[in-house]
C-alpha cells in the first residue's frame, strides 16, 4: 500500500490520495476507511437528482451533534410540522425526566443552568454573586419586575435550593411545595422566552382577525348581513395593497367604496378577513407543494430500498444455492 506523507498541517486535513476530508464535517455526511491510505475519511455523496445522501455498503452515515434543531423559530436546520409540535413542547416542558434516585443530581444540574443564565443578565452586572450582600442586591433588582423572564429564572433557582435543603432536612412537605414552585417558575420562564412569546402573540393576533369578522357579522341585522354578502365580491376583487391601505390607514372605508349605511367596524373586519383568507390560502398552497415533494421523495426512496432489498435477497439466495450445490457435489 503506497502512502504520501503530508507536506504541511493543512494537508493533514485531507487524504493526499483521495482528497477527502480526514476531519468530521459539520453537516450530515458519510464516513469510511480510505482504501488507499487507510485513514478515516468523511465526505458527501448526493442521491438521485441531487437529493439526500446515498449510503453504500461499508459506509457510516453521521449526523453531527446539534445539527438537527427544532424550534418555534423557522430558522434552524429542520422544519417543524404540526404533528411534531407535541414532541417539541415535551422537550420544552418535560425534557429528561429524573428518576427518584437521581432527583438531587437533576435539581443541581437545573440550578446550574439557571445560575448560568442569571450571571449574564443586565441586573447581575457589577455584582459579585458569591457574596451575600451582592446576592441580596440582585434579588432586590429582580423583584422590581416579577413578570419578567429574569425574575422567573431567578425564583426557580431559589426554589432549587429549597428543594435540596428540604430533602437534606427530611422535610417532605416543604420539598413538595418547593418542587411545585420551581416547576411553575420554570414553565413561566419557557413561555416568556422571546421566540415562544412572540409566536404565541402572533397566533393570537391571527385568530383575532377571524373572531372579529365573525363577531361583526353575527351581531348584524338581516339587511346588514345581506349587504355584507353583496360586498364580499367587491373586497375579493381588491388587490392586497388596496386591502392593506383600507385596513392600516385608519381612515373611513365606506366613503372610499361608496358604502354609506354599514358600520366602519364591519367594513374593516371584512377587509381584514379577506387579507387573512389570502394568507391562509397561500400557506396552504405552499404546504401542499412541500408535502407533495416530500411524498414523491419518500416514494422514490421506498422504491429504491425495495429494489435494493430484492437484489440483496437474490444475492443471498444465489449464495445459499451455490453452497447447497457444492455440498451435494462434495458428498455425492
Amino acid at each position: 500500500m503506497s502512502t504520501v506523507e503530508p507536506q504541511s498541517p493543512q494537508l493533514e486535513k485531507f487524504c493526499p490520495l483521495c482528497g477527502r476530508s480526514t476531519l468530521p464535517l459539520s453537516v450530515p455526511h458519510l464516513t469510511v476507511d480510505c482504501k488507499e491510505c487507510g485513514r478515516t475519511v468523511h465526505f458527501i455523496r448526493r442521491g438521485e437528482n441531487g437529493d439526500g445522501i446515498r449510503v453504500e455498503a461499508g459506509e457510516r452515515f453521521t449526523i453531527p451533534a446539534g445539527w438537527i434543531t427544532l424550534s418555534l423559530e423557522p430558522k434552524p436546520q429542520g422544519k417543524l410540522f404540526r404533528s411534531g409540535l407535541p414532541f417539541l413542547l415535551n422537550q420544552f416542558f418535560v425534557g429528561k425526566t429524573p428518576t427518584e434516585a437521581s432527583i438531587l443530581q437533576f435539581v443541581e444540574e437545573v440550578e446550574k443552568d439557571f445560575d448560568s443564565y442569571i450571571e449574564k443578565t443586565e441586573a447581575a452586572k457589577g455584582l459579585n454573586l458569591s457574596t451575600e450582600e451582592d446576592a441580596a442586591e440582585l434579588a432586590t433588582r429582580f423583584e422590581k419586575d416579577k413578570q419578567s423572564r429574569d425574575w422567573y429564572i431567578f425564583a426557580a433557582s431559589m426554589f432549587c435550593g429549597g428543594i435540596k435543603w428540604s430533602i437534606e432536612n427530611s422535610n417532605p412537605q416543604r420539598a413538595a411545595w418547593a418542587g411545585y414552585m420551581m416547576g411553575t417558575m420554570r414553565g413561566l420562564s419557557i413561555v416568556t422566552e422571546p421566540v415562544f412569546e412572540e409566536t404565541l402573540w402572533r397566533g393570537y393576533l391571527a385568530n383575532e382577525v377571524v373572531y372579529e369578522a365573525a363577531a361583526a357579522a353575527g351581531n348584524r341585522s338581516p339587511a346588514e348581513l345581506e349587504a355584507l354578502k353583496k360586498l364580499e365580491p367587491l373586497f375579493q376583487g381588491f388587490d392586497e395593497a388596496t386591502l392593506h391601505a383600507l385596513v392600516d390607514s385608519g381612515l373611513p372605508i365606506g366613503p372610499k367604496i361608496n358604502v354609506k349605511h354599514l358600520p366602519e367596524e364591519l367594513l374593516r373586519a371584512l377587509a381584514k378577513h379577506q387579507l387573512a383568507t389570502r394568507e391562509r390560502e397561500r400557506q396552504e398552497i405552499k404546504q401542499a407543494e412541500k408535502d407533495k415533494r416530500e411524498e414523491d421523495r419518500l416514494r422514490k426512496k421506498d422504491r429504491r430500498e425495495e429494489i435494493e432489498l430484492r437484489i440483496k435477497w437474490a444475492t443471498i439466495g444465489a449464495t445459499i444455492a451455490g453452497i447447497f450445490v457444492t455440498l451435494v457435489v462434495k458428498f455425492a
